[in-house]
């Protein structure tokens, strides 16, 4: 121990301070906080893992209602909004497309920002920039101010979706990692169904305002959860809070494994800062940088996009038309991805994300080569079952790539990488999505021309089946892996020692075998 040259507190050596030093009534210096002051409020008490947990739990939910809310808002109101404002072609397809650049944005600028004020409060910021802009939209005397609002909606929707998932990954402990973060697919698709629900209600005279202002609600409920979770406890070390960090593992995992995950954070606090373009030249970060970022534009990629934005536009190609066909399309669409999200929340606790992911994968490229199939050949019967197809495609998706690309970003990377490499990461993924709407209506053709539905179809199918080569062969197995153990698996370093670690559900610490590369 040393003397503290700001006066009376007592300095300990980093990460290990004792018992009688921790626990001492020590007068702090004008300026400086105790370690047990830190502490509380570092982890902002929340009566054991449980109450951590549900606060997780709540941010989960509000972070991915935002991102649901927001993105359905402008399908269901487009026409009412076209009718007001006397849009041409041109200004629609900015109104719809400033959400996405808001969102590009926002993802590649959260990891300058979380770095320098945390995580926990850039989900706060991020709840009241969409809450602000909501309204905006809301009151738009013109196209200008409802694009400006919509981007800035995107740049809160941008940030959230770069931030929430890791945050939500560095509180939670392994056995309920997957879970979480799950649940916040989930809040994705049902914000996304609300919206369309909401929808298909009168959208004429000023109709289409109140879903603006319905927008607000998921945004003030991410501000208000995200106030009363813990900080992350990687921030927290980068503040030099030790304590405060030790604390919130405490509260969240069990004591081996929250032992394990101090000492992984304490050996990336200690990884000299270097750009990006370094880290992926080291042989021990290329693997999980790739899977990241696979990972995450996996999500796009696999043409989720083309059948969420435009899913009226391509029923009607397969010969679904009709206004009420057209909604009843759109809404059943939604009401498939939020019931097999639910299903992927029991699924991913009981099998793991490589077999989930290979079920639902070929699943989905089975189900859009279908559809191509149904397209080519025509008849009387093709159009009923290209929607059958695409219904299954979609079923496919909210099970496995749907929430498990949130999931292998989020536990994949190490401590030093994450904030950074989950915002370049899901800008690419924005990135791609931008180009899905503008140049899916441009390929298809008005009216949609069943060919080239079908050429997509089966370019949409190689993708899907790409991906599947390439996560049979590079990705590890991550379910109920402490985030420790995967930077030890994906860098081949040393294992963890089993002494430090905690098995999953029904396993003591140290009941797992040793961690062993996964090639």
């Amino acid at each position: 121990m040393t003397r503290d040259p700001a006066g009376d507190a007592t300095r300990v050596p980093y990460g290990r301070a004792p018992a009688r030093v921790m626990n001492a009534s020590v007068r702090p210096a004008p300026g400086r906080r105790t370690p047990e002051a830190t502490s509380r409020s570092a982890a902002r008490p929340s009566r054991g893992p449980r109450g951590a947990h549900r606060r997780s739990l709540a941010v989960a939910i509000a972070a991915g209602a935002l991102i649901g809310v927001s993105i359905s808002t402008m399908n269901e109101s487009m026409g009412a909004i076209d009718g007001e404002f006397g849009l041409s072609a041109l200004q629609e397809g900015i109104v719809v497309s400033a959400l996405l650049v808001g969102a590009l944005v926002g993802s590649l600028g959260s990891g300058l920002l979380a770095g320098r004020i945390g995580r926990r409060r850039i989900l706060c910021l991020a709840g009241a920039l969409g809450a602000a802009a909501a309204a905006l939209c809301a009151v738009a005397p013109d196209e200008a101010a409802l694009a400006a609002g919509r981007c800035l909606i995107g740049l809160a929707m941008g940030v959230t979706s770069a931030v929430a998932p890791v945050l939500l990954a560095d509180l939670a402990p392994a056995r309920v990692r997957g879970s979480l973060v799950t649940a916040y697919q989930v809040s994705i698709t049902v914000g996304m169904l609300v919206a369309l629900a909401l929808g298909t209600g009168p959208m004429g005279h000023g109709g289409w305002r109140v879903l603006f202002a319905v927008n607000a609600l998921p945004c003030m409920a991410l501000g208000l959860t995200a106030l009363r979770m813990s900080e992350a406890p990687g921030d927290l070390l980068a503040r030099g809070r030790e304590a405060g960090a030790l604390e919130v593992l405490r509260a969240t995992r069990e004591p081996g494994e929250a032992a394990a995950e101090f000492a992984a954070l304490a050996e990336a606090r200690s990884t000299p800062h270097r750009s990006l373009v370094r880290c992926a030249a080291d042989p021990a970060l290329r693997r999980p940088m790739a899977i990241a970022v696979g990972a995450a534009l996996m999500n796009a990629v696999v043409g989720i996009g083309a059948v969420v934005y435009y899913s009226t536009l391509v029923f009607s190609s397969a010969g679904l038309s009709g206004d009420s066909g057209a909604r009843a399309a759109s809404l059943s669409i939604g009401l498939v991805n939020v019931v097999m999200s639910f299903v992927a929340l029991g699924l991913i606790r009981r099998h793991g994300r490589k077999p989930l992911l290979t079920a639902g994968l070929a699943g989905m490229a089975v189900a859009l080569g279908a559809a191509a199939w149904c397209q080519l050949m025509g008849g009387p019967a093709a159009g009923a079952l290209t929607v059958a197809a695409v219904l299954v495609y979609v079923a496919c998706y909210a099970f496995s790539a749907g929430p498990l690309s949130w999931v292998l970003l989020a536990e994949v990377l190490p401590p030093e990488l994450r904030t950074r490499v989950s915002g370049g990461a899901l800008a690419l993924t924005w990135a791609v999505n931008l180009l899905v709407a503008l140049l899916f209506p441009v390929i298809l053709g008005t009216p949609g021309n069943p060919d080239r539905l079908a050429g997509t179809f089966l370019s949409f199918t190689a993708v899907t089946l790409l991906i599947l080569v390439l996560l049979r062969r590079y990705v590890p197995e991550t379910k109920d892996r402490t985030l420790a153990e995967l930077r030890a698996v994906l860098g081949n370093q040393r294992p963890v020692p089993a002494a430090t670690r905690s098995g999953p559900a029904g396993h003591p610490p140290g009941g797992r075998p040793e961690v062993t590369p996964d090639r």
